[in-house]
């Protein structure tokens, strides 16, 4: 039984690394993080804790 459980949990872990790469990832035109802000708009970011 405990075999078993441990199998099931390797191999869930397995199939899960194997789902995450290959997940394509998006790419940000400058290599940055991802834009958030609407094409043309103004940005302003701000820190969470100074709203």
């Amino acid at each position: 039984m405990k075999r078993t459980v441990r199998m099931l949990v390797l191999m869930a872990g397995l199939v899960g690394t194997y789902v995450a790469a290959a997940v394509p990832q998006v790419p940000a035109p400058d290599g940055g993080p991802i834009p958030l802000c609407p094409p043309g708009g103004k940005c302003q970011i701000v820190p969470p804790g100074l709203k």
